[in-house]
């Protein structure tokens, strides 16, 4: 049932609407003119009467699923693993390798790290060996098999 014409019952359907551009229905292909607007909407962006749109190209219902695909989303981005890395040190001969950490990225774990050194050289598990050189920053060697 539909409200009749009277004074000031008249709805303005374009009332809250800001696109009323009209969708180009034809194209040039290879210097041809053709039809190209069979899926297009209508004016607004609304659906004409009886016209079906193609339904989108995402698997997943709007609102369900990621936004982006994974290569979007991930794009210019560095997966990045604060690791050890074994380097051979040529100087020394009973040495073989050392494992470097990368600890200047994150100072907390140093500190954490010095602290479980610390620990162990007060409850005895290791003892101190004297250094040929004094050095400037933070040392800690852990031998790769048992000292006797």
């Amino acid at each position: 049932m539909s409200l009749p014409f009277l004074p000031g019952q008249v709805f303005d359907r374009k009332l809250g609407k800001s696109k009323f551009h009209k969708s180009q229905l034809f194209d040039y292909k290879n210097d041809v003119r053709c039809f190209v607007g069979g899926a297009k909407s209508g004016i607004g962006g609304e659906t004409l009467p009886g016209q079906k749109l193609p339904p989108g190209h995402s698997v997943y219902p709007k609102g369900v699923g990621p936004e982006a695909p994974a290569w979007v989303a991930f794009d210019r981005q560095v997966l990045c693993f604060d690791a050890y890395f074994q380097e051979a040190v040529h100087e020394k001969r009973e040495e073989q390798y050392r494992v470097r950490r990368k600890l200047r990225k994150d100072p907390e774990v140093l500190a954490d790290y010095d602290a479980i050194i610390k620990d162990q050289l007060k409850t005895g598990v290791i003892e101190p060996v004297a250094a040929l050189e004094k050095p400037s920053d933070k040392l800690h060697y852990l031998p790769h098999t048992t000292t006797i």
